[in-house]
């Protein structure tokens, strides 16, 4: 029963975007750890502003001998652009650019005999059409996961070309959809490879403890190819005895669960073991770390101890080169911004972040919440939107599935509960999702709470969402999007009593060293954002059910809805830190309630 129950969660897992995002595959695991030539570099652009490119064949760029037929396209000798990386903040001209941008790239080719081959795309926002040697080859969409297309038989020896179509358009039924608040990236934003396999090999594997658990280890392989039926796959995790073989079925699968001892991840020891998996013709390597997360009650555990997440909300962003986070060294200096303030937990916004930061965050003890672009307009009333939804957080955890960083997976942000058919589907969703992966918590962030019109001391949550999270997450701007009634220590924040809460969002706008009145909302000044943080947790402090804080934001961010002149210029300005890495005086309010809870922690 138990085979059959994890059985059928990998296969559901595994069918991520073949049934939504027609023509792309469902990508394999841990592309790091495989065998692949980069196509990372400079690639050749064409705008497309009138969105033509279609029409006119861009996509399949003919070099013409016959000196009387006009060529009217050529991409050589114009411009280019990096990959990995948006063209927002390569070329000037780019800033606002939102329309298709073709992107093409020759590369160099020698077949191996008994080896297939896979182009693998770790995020294009936000959407794309890949084709290669003239030919579509498919399509993705949603700017934050991977895809990838089996290119062997399409590969010539020598010089291949690949071009793809990249837009950023936004619309009242995309997602994210029309409006939101950060900045609209476009480009191949992640990594580009060519991956090269054996003809059967280990497409997908899933490893961790069992729910509820600190000791029973369970592991699903696939393998893909003609030969995966009846295989013997060899499991070893580094340093320790432990060996175990099993044998694929019919369809190429493979499960096992045994007990053993283990040496449990945690922030204060994020131990991770080097696991091996071998079949007969692959071998692919990972660093996996086992934990057991729990929520019992209002308590969240992590290995069997209470916890309270010491968060911060973090944009895959660099503030100081105004552009898209997208490199290893990009992760290492976010992660170290949010372990200086003190924080065990990161929510990483408002969709999935890079694979480089999700390691690192893992790497350095960081537990993580990871969620999906529904942020409040979606256009729940599309069923085909709907649809979108649900592969997206499929493709997300498919991605991360063996990341124990992660703790919670989470569906939405500030979307409108007045809708009902946002009610119904996010409702539907989150059941999914516990049945898709029962070792982590699954939690939204609302913002559906208001003053209880007979008590001004409390504020009450009216969302139907979060009867059925585990955790409830909640975005609150008190003192600056809504004013306090009473005294912050007197206000009483009813939730869900029986549920753990964490603040998901809290804060002020501050402009770096601009001192002024800590009394007036209007100054931007640094001494009122520090008045704000401190009745905050004045009035967290009176929050029986509380179990983590995440405040918005680390770094001021851009986001070409913040108007003022003055003092926004483009940027959010809740960041705690400036763009230039200067801490303002609220990080340092922060870095006190963390240093405290971190003391009297149980």
């Amino acid at each position: 029963m138990e085979y059959v129950l994890y059985k059928r969660i990998v296969m559901f897992l595994l069918m991520a975007s073949a049934a939504c995002f027609s023509f792309s595959q469902t990508p394999m695991q841990n592309v790091l750890g495989r065998d692949c030539q980069s196509l990372n570099g400079k690639w050749s652009i064409l705008t497309d502003v009138m969105n033509s490119g279609i029409q006119k064949k861009w996509g399949n760029p003919v070099k013409y001998d016959d000196p009387l037929k006009l060529n009217e396209l050529h991409y050589d000798g114009g411009m280019t652009l990096d990959v990995p990386g948006d063209w927002n903040t390569q070329r000037p001209e780019f800033l606002y650019y939102e329309a298709p941008m073709w992107y093409k790239r020759t590369f160099n080719f020698k077949k191996e005999n008994g080896r297939r081959y896979f182009l693998h795309f770790s995020a294009v926002s936000t959407n794309a059409q890949v084709f290669l040697n003239g030919e579509l080859i498919g399509k993705h969409k949603g700017g934050f996961t991977p895809f990838q297309f089996e290119v062997g038989e399409r590969l010539k020896e020598g010089n291949n070309i690949v071009v793809v179509r990249v837009d950023n358009i936004r619309g009242e039924n995309t997602i994210p959809a029309l409006k939101f608040d950060w900045w609209n990236y476009g480009g191949i934003t992640r990594d580009v490879n060519l991956i090269s396999t054996p003809e059967t090999f280990i497409e997908d594997y899933w490893v961790r403890l069992d729910e509820g658990t600190m000791e029973k280890v369970l592991v699903d392989v696939k393998l893909n190819g003609r030969n995966c039926a009846g295989q013997k796959v060899k499991i070893k995790l580094g340093g320790t005895d432990i060996i175990k073989e099993i044998k694929t079925d019919t369809e190429g699968r493979a499960f096992i669960s045994f007990k053993t001892s283990l040496e449990l991840w945690s922030p204060e020891n994020p131990h991770l073991y080097d696991v091996s998996i071998e079949s007969p013709l692959d071998k692919v390597e990972d660093k996996i770390g086992f934990r057991c997360f729990e929520v019992k009650g209002t308590e969240i555990y992590l290995n069997g101890k209470p916890l309270f997440l010491r968060g911060v909300g973090t944009h895959e962003e660099i503030a100081h080169d105004r552009r898209r986070a997208f490199s290893e060294e990009d992760a290492d200096f976010l992660v170290n911004e949010v372990i200086a303030l003190g924080c065990n937990f990161v929510r990483l916004v408002h969709y999935p972040h890079n694979e480089y930061m999700v390691r690192k965050c893992e790497e350095k003890g960081l537990m993580m919440w990871e969620e999906i672009p529904i942020w409040q307009s979606i256009n729940f009333k599309n069923s085909a939107v709907c649809d979108d939804i649900t592969y997206m957080m499929k493709e997300m955890m498919h991605r991360d599935k063996n990341r124990c960083g992660i703790v919670i997976w989470a569906v939405s942000n500030e979307t409108l509960p007045r809708i009902k058919e946002r009610n119904d589907y996010l409702i539907k969703l989150v059941k999914q999702c516990k049945t898709w992966d029962n070792t982590r918590a699954i939690s939204a962030a609302t913002n559906a709470l208001f003053y209880d019109e007979t008590d001004s001391t409390k504020l009450v949550l009216q969302d139907p969402l979060a009867d059925y999270l585990d955790i409830v997450g909640v975005n609150k701007y008190m003192g600056w999007y809504l004013k306090w009634k009473d005294a912050p220590d007197k206000t009483q924040w009813i939730t869900h009593p029986d549920k753990p809460l964490i603040i998901t969002e809290f804060g002020a706008e501050a402009v770096y060293a601009n001192y002024g009145d800590g009394n007036n909302i209007n100054s931007w000044s640094e001494n009122y954002m520090e008045r704000v943080y401190k009745d905050n947790i004045k009035s967290f402090n009176k929050i029986p059910n509380l179990r983590g804080t995440s405040p918005w934001h680390l770094f001021d961010f851009r986001s070409p809805r913040r108007a003022h002149a003055m003092y926004q210029q483009g940027w959010n300005r809740k960041g705690l830190i400036s763009p230039e890495g200067n801490r303002k005086r609220a990080w340092y309010v922060m870095k006190d309630y963390y240093m405290e809870k971190e003391k009297n922690k149980e």
